[in-house]
Order: structure tokens, then sequence, then C-alpha cells
């Protein structure tokens, strides 16, 4: 068998549940992804993105270091497919340096009105929360968004109402201990594959109860002791 030269925890850039991963790198190659059992999210189990979903990182087509683009963008142009050739790799300190005068320049010259950050999903809270507070704090600008601002703004509504917060009021090890599951608008089993597992061995091992509120059937009905399309 196989032997690592060295082992690298990290966690699924997959989705929001924070699977723990464990790549297994042999002349820094890596060649096979576990988790580990003492994992409080997901316990060594992993989804099939998860497991095998890697070869990504060996695409030539990735992007490794900062790059400054060479030649403006004709205003309206895009392009279907990225060309490196018109882009210029650079430093990091390069990198932010360039960044930070450009965002000087345009608000100096334009104002606040002229600043505007779109946030993402795949960055951290904690990364989120930095970027929101250099826009609103250093140019004075609430021209902030995220994408999940529409994605989610139904399911945080509704939250609200029922638990008056916006946010999850238990951790992700705490849903084998529930006792009754609402699914709505949602297909755990693809979105959140090691949730949806949870679910279904509190629904088996523990008696469980499980209601799923969507237009179309989906794989957890099949668990569901209440389906309301």
């Amino acid at each position: 068998m196989l032997q690592p030269d060295r082992m690298v925890s990290t966690t699924c850039p997959y989705c929001g549940v924070g699977c723990t991963l464990q790549l297994h790198l042999k002349n820094d190659f890596i060649y096979k992804v576990t988790s580990p059992f003492d994992s409080p999210v997901n316990h060594g189990n992993l989804c099939v993105k998860g497991r095998f979903g890697y070869d990504y990182i060996y695409s030539p087509r990735r992007v490794t270091a900062p790059l400054i683009r060479q030649t403006p963008q004709r205003p309206g142009a895009r392009t279907q497919a990225f060309d490196r050739s018109e882009w210029r790799e650079v430093s990091w300190d390069e990198a932010l340096d360039y960044t930070a005068d450009r965002l000087v320049e345009i608000y100096r010259r334009d104002g606040s009105d002229a600043m505007a950050v779109y946030c993402c999903a795949k960055a951290t809270n904690e990364d989120n929360y930095l970027l929101q507070k250099m826009y609103r704090a250093l140019f004075r600008t609430n021209n902030v968004d995220h994408c999940t601002r529409l994605c989610h703004a139904g399911s945080v509504t509704a939250l609200i109402k029922a638990l008056g917060t916006s946010a999850m009021s238990n951790t992700a090890a705490e849903v084998i201990h529930s006792d009754v599951f609402i699914v709505t608008g949602s297909n755990t089993t693809e979105n959140h594959p090691i949730i949806a597992l949870h679910m279904k061995e509190a629904i088996q091992k523990h008696g469980a109860k499980l209601i799923v509120i969507v237009p179309r059937r989906i794989e957890l009905c099949d668990y569901a002791t209440l389906f309301l399309p």
C-alpha cells in the first residue's frame, strides 16, 4: 500500500458544512483524501465531491499567483475563455500595492458612490467581515453585497420570523440528536450530503421525524414522515 510522505489537514471547500479533509501526499502530489473519525462535523464521512473532487488542483488553467492585466479591456468586451497572454504574473506585494493604489485613486476622484464590493460565499466569514468593514469604514460606502443575499433571502426571513434569528441556533454536530426535521426548498442530499447523512442516521437509529416541503420529489422523501409537494 502506498504510504504518504506527509498528511495535510484542511477544510472541504465545496459547501458550507465544513468537513475536515486529510490530504495524503506523495512527492507533493495528492493521491488520496480521507477524513479523521474524530472530526466534530463529519465524523470521518465524506461525500463524493470531498473524497474524489481534487483533480482541479492540477489543472493547467489553475491560477496560482496574482495576475495584473497588461492591456486595458474595452468597455463591454467580455472573453469567453481565459487568455493568460493578456495578464502578467506578479508578486503578492505588487498585486496588493496595485489594488490599493487603484482603489484610493478612484475614491479620491469619484467619492464614496463610486465604491462597491461584492463579497464571496467561498471566503470565510472572517474575511468577508473584514472586507465589508474596510469599505464601510475606509471608503464610507454601504454599497456592499453578497451572493447569498438573493440566494438565501427567503430562508433568512423565515428563520427570523420562526426563531428570531437569521442564523442556525445549533451546531452541525447536534443534527443527529434532533427529534424533528423540516426540509423546505432544499435538496439536502445533493447540496449538503453530510448533513443529509446525519439526518438519515437520526431517523433510522433514533426515531426522528422528517417533514419535507419541496415542489418536486427528492431523495429525502423516502425517509419522510410527511411529504408536502
